[in-house]
């Protein structure tokens, strides 16, 4: 039977908009014949391997379950599912996969010696990976008849809010022969050095797995799935073109995107909360509002409008009345430097492709951070800073410093800019010019602790304001560091315990902190519990190295300063459209590009609404003038409130005579008559608190 018929057995979702088919008669191509000889090869040597350890005389081994209870089991007989079937038949339906001794591990491979078991299912994080890396990827890699695509590989990106995954596969639609990449080798010669890892890797390192789903051998690290029956629900999304490893080839495959779940309704679930987030894009919801716009004249900048710089202006002077409160002083910076300060950093060396060069006038060599001359002389090359760390180095070094200006806190919202791909470009998420709440702090190892702790604090008063949860996450020493071991440990040591005492949950990840120091890396979630890395706290050991950053201590002899990067919003921008996302452009007061609306009745009241409307103007609120005569009053209204106007002023005979007032809010909440004067002084307070809720409170 094909597999197009055998998967509509299974009756997976979104499997029969492949219009997949089966061909009558086929000859595999060399390359897949050999492949395919070779799986069943180490299959069988496999099972022999297997049988043979069998044969030997049964050793009974102990294995430890999460509670403490252990259960006998026999050394490379006993599997992880015979075991969950002997604890309940439930956890045997719905475990994905096991964890031995904190490792990830096949249900059906035997267990082999005395062992920690834990099982793992779809609520777990490593469930959630499991469940689509294991079968769907198999799935979806086996539909393609191998006659008409050559399968150039697959990869794994994170989904969204219920923690499913997203997965892909790219193709090569070729047209008989298997046409070649005119720079590089055939596509053919490509398969055919993949089937030769494949097999030196399976031969020499039995943790790597070889699934097969139909035609398709893959290589794959796993723990799989027993059997594609545990995919409840699966939906392809889109097909794109993309790039082979993102290289510069000529020739493009086809992305067949899609998503899978264990049951049909995670699915649906799945499906209403995509159909929310695509209301909520933060691109639709800046053309909705006028707030910004992208042209292809300038690809990688975002042209704010008067609404949306509004809101951009009101992000910045929130953090600045922080800054003022927390001791931090805003600095400018140029933001073109000579390569030589970006040599000095490390940038040049470890960054430079991600960076835009400048020809100076009057220079005839070429300012490309692509050339890979070792001659070519970087002097007069000019590059936009992607940083301001560097600048804020030169700041501090360009006097003597004393003890007594420490901690030193440098903020600077000045204009950053990196060479992101242009494929990699999505709104505000990703952009090449962008603006940062950037900030430095230089310090004493003393102050070290007592910083971080500022920080953890800074972080926790704006995102409670912004109605952000957010997760933290320690990285530790990574294995090329740079710098002293000892250095390095009591750092963490200060990081850690600053993490305690702040009282917020945090994750240990060891080994992924920077080459230059320990970092706290920090996961906001939105309105639709989507995760996003905007803020960060970094040590940095080796900058105050390389500009030779001194201070003279009280002793009087020179010490050198510890450096702390620090973001809270990170990029503006970015933060901007996370914000439109979560609050789905339904704006909190103080932030509003559309606070108040002034709505008279009738011609007779708009001299006293334009009045009404400079008052609120006066005040520093936003505010609009609706008079037009060719629409009903309740027709205005209702226009207010779809556009999200946080309140409406609506001005009569009545009002205009008690020069008063009547307020709704944009969801219909009727509050009565109010002095105008009471009105827009309320409307200010509200507007200085930052309140999530002026409406309800007003």
């Amino acid at each position: 039977m094909g597999l197009y018929q055998r998967w509509r057995r299974l009756r997976l979702q979104g499997l029969q908009a492949c219009r997949l088919h089966t061909a009558v008669v086929w000859t595999p191509p060399r390359w897949l014949a050999e492949r395919l000889g070779l799986f069943e090869e180490l299959w069988s040597a496999q099972v022999k391997r297997l049988a043979s350890i069998a044969q030997k005389e049964p050793r009974t081994i102990k294995i430890t379950l999460p509670g403490g209870q252990k259960i006998d089991a026999v050394a490379w007989n006993t599997t992880p599912y015979q075991l969950a079937r002997q604890i309940s038949s439930t956890l045997a339906d719905t475990a994905v996969a096991a964890q031995v001794n904190g490792e990830p591990y096949d249900l059906e491979r035997p267990l082999e010696t005395d062992s920690d078991l834990r099982f793992l299912t779809f609520d777990s994080p490593e469930g959630k990976a499991v469940s689509v890396l294991a079968p769907s990827t198999h799935v979806l890699g086996g539909g393609q008849q191998p006659e008409q695509f050559a399968r150039l590989g697959c990869s794994l990106q994170e989904g969204p809010r219920y923690r499913s995954m997203a997965f892909y596969h790219d193709f090569f639609l070729g047209e008989g022969e298997f046409r070649g990449f005119r720079a590089a080798l055939s596509l053919e010669r490509i398969c055919q050095e993949a089937y030769s890892k494949l097999k030196i890797l399976k031969i020499t390192n039995w943790p790597l797995l070889s699934p097969r789903c139909g035609t398709l051998v893959d290589l794959c690290q796993g723990p799989h799935l027993r059997h594609t029956g545990q995919i409840g629900g699966l939906k392809l999304l889109s097909n794109s073109s993309s790039l082979w490893r993102s290289s510069g080839a000529p020739e493009t495959l086809q992305r067949v995107s899609g998503i899978s779940f264990p049951t049909t309704e995670l699915l649906r679930a799945w499906e209403a909360w995509r159909e929310e987030a695509e209301l909520r894009d933060h691109r639709r919801i800046g053309k909705e509002q006028e707030l910004f716009f992208f042209h292809e004249l300038s690809p990688g900048s975002c042209f704010f409008l008067p609404r949306g710089t509004r809101v951009y202006n009101a992000l910045v002077a929130f953090i600045r009345a922080e800054y003022a409160r927390r001791g931090f002083s805003e600095v400018k910076t140029p933001t073109l430097f000579s390569t030589k300060l970006w040599e000095q950093s490390g940038h040049w060396e470890h960054y430079q492709e991600d960076m835009f060069a400048v020809q100076p006038p009057g220079s005839d060599r070429p300012a490309s951070s692509q050339s890979d001359d070792s001659t070519r002389h970087t002097a007069d090359i000019l590059a936009l800073k992607p940083m301001n760390c560097p600048a804020h180095c030169l700041m501090f070094a360009h006097r003597p410093r004393s003890w007594r200006e420490l901690p030193l806190r440098l903020a600077d919202f000045g204009a950053l800019h990196r060479a992101e791909a242009s494929g990699g470009l999505g709104g505000l998420t990703r952009l090449r010019c962008f603006q940062q709440d950037d900030a430095h702090i230089f310090c004493t190892a003393d102050q070290l602790e007592a910083e971080i702790q500022s920080c953890l604090d800074f972080l926790r008063s704006v995102y409670a304001v912004l109605g952000f949860s957010f997760r933290l996450a320690l990285s530790t020493r990574p294995s090329g560091f740079l710098g002293d071991p000892c250095l390095w440990d009591q750092a963490e040591q200060v990081l850690q315990q600053a993490l305690k005492e702040f009282g917020e949950p945090w994750d240990l990840n060891s080994g992924d902190g920077a080459f230059y120091g320990p970092k706290i890396d920090v996961h906001l979630h939105d309105a639709l519990g989507r995760p996003h890395q905007c803020g960060t706290i970094q040590l940095d050991f080796q900058l105050p190295l390389r500009f030779d950053l001194q201070y003279k201590g009280q002793a009087g002899a020179l010490e050198r300063p510890v450096l702390i990067h620090r973001a809270v919003l990170g990029s503006v921008e970015r933060l901007l459209g996370v914000l439109a996302e979560s609050c789905g452009g339904k704006w909190p007061l103080w932030l509003s590009p559309f606070q108040v609306v002034v709505i008279p009745v009738g011609t007779e009241q708009e001299e006293y609404a334009r009045e009404a409307q400079q008052s609120l103007r006066a005040a520093g609120l936003v505010s609009d003038l609706d008079a037009d005569s060719g629409l009903t009053l309740s027709r205005r209204i209702r226009r207010a409130q779809l556009a999200h106007y946080n309140f409406q002023f609506v001005v009569g005979q009545k009002e205009q005579s008690k020069r008063t007032v009547n307020i709704r809010t944009r969801d219909n909440r009727r509050l009565g008559e109010w002095d105008l004067p009471e009105a827009v002084q309320r409307l200010v307070e509200l507007q200085n608190m930052r309140v999530p809720n002026a409406e309800e409170i007003f």
